[in-house]
């Protein structure tokens, strides 16, 4: 089965979030995080209402600190 762009998209953002957060070394961290937020505007075509930065990605997961 062939998944479509926007499939494999977000399934790559996905995959780079669960990354992020069993990160332990916090630039690491960073860079999934990154890489997620580029991957869900790609999965949602660039469309300014559904772009997500890195930022804002970050700010709806828990800091490794605080899951402890």
């Amino acid at each position: 089965m062939l998944l479509s762009d926007e499939d494999y998209f977000y399934a790559r953002a996905e995959a780079e979030l669960k990354m992020a957060k069993a990160a332990r070394v916090p630039i690491a961290a960073q860079a999934h995080y990154t890489l997620a937020g580029h991957y869900l505007n790609r999965a949602y075509g660039g469309r300014s209402d559904h772009e997500t930065s890195a930022d804002q990605l970050r700010a709806r997961i828990p800091s490794p600190s605080s899951r402890q």
